[in-house]
């Protein structure tokens, strides 16, 4: 069982290494210039060898023009789904990754000593953290002299480091999601199962709540997110939240969408003017009741049936 489960492993990750990005991805303008200011980038996305294709492209592409831009992608490391696509991405766009995984997931500890260094084995980690320097909280650790301080990951960035993990501790994964927004200017969510969720809603409450001004932007490949946008459309329109959906979360069609979203709303609130602005009529004419829905239904099929009620009779 434990070869197939291996293999399987392999399969799943050849499966996302094996996408290609669009030349006209590529050689865009976009990718081809530098964002002007660097950006610490949260993305979240499934970690499932199951993911759809249409899913791990959009991610790969993520990954890519995060890295061509010059922002630094931080995820979870993952070696399946949005997150390895990402990650294939970033490492073709010879880009900045920050990898954040728990310490339950380390192999053998984790630890081997190459020319002196303290290297992650991959373990449960993409096969692009092969060779990262480690980033641990000293209070999981026994030696503080076999962990390179999380303080000092400008001064390693600074050196033209672009391979990082960093290893959260505790009985759960808070300290890991906690990890995983340090610092970061944006948050970036591409489609995952219930992890990705409990991340997106943790963002978006904090948001609502005024905790913090990061844009936050849903890929919305394939109209995945319709049913969070519809669910604050609802809770706005039933008054259950304050601030209008659009100044929660931003909803993308691409990557580049995304991308070009949290440059240009680094450091500004989220309340553009030319955003839809969420009314209850609005509302309403959006999301009409089932009842509503069956009206014009029976009013047409009964106009129906008179007509060929009458045409029966005249016979």
């Amino acid at each position: 069982m434990t070869s197939s489960k291996s293999s399987n492993s392999v399969e799943a990750q050849d499966t996302t290494s094996s996408i290609k990005i669009d030349p006209g991805t590529v050689n865009s303008k976009f990718c081809l210039q530098k964002a002007t200011t660097s950006l610490n980038v949260t993305c979240y996305g499934s970690s499932s060898a199951k993911t759809p294709i249409r899913y791990l492209e959009e991610a790969r592409s993520l990954g890519y023009m995060l890295a061509r831009r010059g922002h630094i992608c931080i995820n979870g490391a993952g070696s399946y789904g949005c997150m390895a696509a990402m990650n294939d991405g970033v490492l073709a766009g010879d880009g900045h990754v920050r990898g954040v995984i728990h310490e339950m997931f380390l192999v053998d500890n984790g630890y081997v000593g190459i020319n002196g260094k303290k290297l992650l084995r991959r373990g449960s980690s993409h096969q692009v953290f092969e060779n990262a320097i480690i980033f641990q909280n000293k209070d999981h650790v026994a030696n503080d002299d076999e962990c390179v301080d999380s303080n000092t990951t400008t001064d390693y960035a600074e050196k033209g480091l672009i391979r990082e993990i960093h290893v959260a501790g505790g009985d759960d994964l808070q300290e890991r999601k906690k990890f995983l927004v340090n610092n970061t200017d944006a948050v970036i969510v591409l489609p995952g199962g219930p992890g990705t969720w409990d991340e997106l809603w943790e963002m978006a409450c904090a948001r609502h709540l005024n905790l913090n001004q990061l844009p936050i932007v849903c890929v919305n490949v394939d109209d995945y997110y319709e049913p969070f946008r519809d669910m604050l459309d609802r809770a706005y329109y039933d008054e259950l939240i304050r601030l209008p959906p659009h100044e929660i979360v931003h909803f993308a069609s691409t990557a580049e969408e995304a991308i070009r979203f949290v440059e240009e709303h680094d450091g500004k609130e989220v309340n553009d003017a030319d955003e839809i602005q969420y009314t209850n009529k609005q509302y309403i004419r959006k999301c009409n009741s089932p009842w509503s829905n069956l009206v014009p239904a029976f009013v047409t099929g009964a106009a129906f049936g008179v007509v060929i009620a009458v045409s029966l009779i005249r016979r």
